[in-house]
């Protein structure tokens, strides 16, 4: 059996980024891998000092979750308690985390991704680009720039940075347009865009056995807790949820103005997506849990993550399921999703994507 090391982000306190590991981690091991995401430490350089300290393990870093505390209530505070005791749970149950990186033996093959490993908006992260991995054979798959623009890897100085890395490495796959606009751009060759991991695998004898949330009739709002929480979007959502009697659940994240917060494991809350009447939802993977579950749903996009969702969107014909205006909600969730086309569709890519993740895991 081969062994390889995944680069990823393995410690953020999101089901989404637990889901495509274990789903990578899980093709690979159909491939005849035994494969664990290896461990590093994240740069938080471009966050500035004051920021920084609250990802420090340190005594600087107190202050900042006391004044969470303040801020944000006892009860946010204790939700993410809890998740975080879940999540940690669930990585260990799965054993889904290797060695630290640079104390691990050599590997037959490394590979970069998924999800925004290329992005810099928190600071230049050598492992992210392949950097000094111990493996001959590292490669990237599905692995995205997110937010970050060319433009934006200019104005932060880290042309030679990324470029070298990108060139380093044995092969390069990406998730999304602009990421390969950036790597073509950097490297002077395209990139092929693979879909995530979640969709890869896309835990179909997980969804078909998972059991059923006892909530009946619930509209899901999935969103980071920082984000969905402005008068005018809890509004629009409880006055477009009352209008259906439908109540409104949040799993995975808190939000204190929705009827029920529930703490579960990523891959339980597949369940909560396959049951739902109704998904309201502002993220990628959000998205993609939808599209795996057949839920019905509906994308609020952002100046931040447009670009991203309508590339994934667009991907499968969903485009009609984006709004960016509240009063648009409504109109956006009414149509039903024609999942044939759309599972069809999701078959193809999945197939493609496989055979390229062969192809460079055997050299081809």
């Amino acid at each position: 059996m081969k062994h390889y090391g995944i680069i990823t982000h393995y410690d953020v306190h999101n089901h989404g980024a637990l889901l495509q590991l274990t789903a990578l981690i899980r093709v690979l091991k159909r491939m005849g891998i035994e494969a664990h995401a290896l461990r590093f430490d994240k740069n938080y350089d471009f966050l500035g000092h004051e920021l920084k300290a609250k990802y420090d393990v340190t005594i600087k870093g107190v202050g900042i979750f006391i004044d969470y505390l303040r801020k944000q209530g006892i009860k946010k505070t204790l939700y993410n308690y809890n998740k975080r005791k879940t999540l940690q749970k669930y990585k260990a149950d799965y054993d889904l985390i290797g060695d630290y990186y640079s104390e691990s033996e050599k590997l037959d093959g490394v590979i970069v991704g998924s999800d925004e490993v290329f992005a810099l908006h928190t600071g230049p992260t050598p492992v992210f680009f392949g950097h000094c991995l111990p493996s001959d054979h590292v490669f990237s798959y599905a692995g995205s720039f997110g937010p970050t623009t060319i433009e934006d890897i200019a104005r932060l100085h880290a042309t030679a940075f990324v470029k070298s890395g990108l060139e380093s490495m044995s092969n390069v796959t990406v998730r999304d347009v602009n990421s390969a606009d950036v790597v073509e751009c950097l490297t002077g060759k395209r990139p092929d865009i693979v879909v995530d991991p979640v969709l890869l695998y896309g835990y179909i004898d997980e969804i078909a056995s998972l059991p059923k949330p006892a909530e009946k009739n619930y509209l899901l709002v999935y969103a980071y807790d920082n984000r969905m929480n402005t008068p005018e979007e809890v509004d629009a959502i409880k006055k477009y949820a009352r209008s259906r009697n439908m109540q409104i659940i949040s799993p995975g994240f808190y939000h204190g103005w929705c009827d029920k917060n529930i703490d579960v494991d990523p891959i339980n809350l597949l369940a909560y997506f396959k049951h739902a009447t109704e998904v309201i939802t502002d993220t990628f993977h959000g998205s993609v849990m939808s599209i795996i579950t057949g839920a019905k749903f509906a994308v609020k996009t952002r100046e931040s993550n447009h670009f991203k969702l309508k590339n994934l969107l667009n991907e499968y014909g969903l485009s009609n399921r984006i709004f960016t205006e509240w009063e648009k909600l409504a109109e956006t969730m009414a149509p039903e999703i024609e999942y044939d086309s759309v599972n069809r569709e999701v078959n193809k890519r999945r197939y493609e994507s496989q055979s390229i993740l062969y192809k460079m895991i055997t050299h081809e």
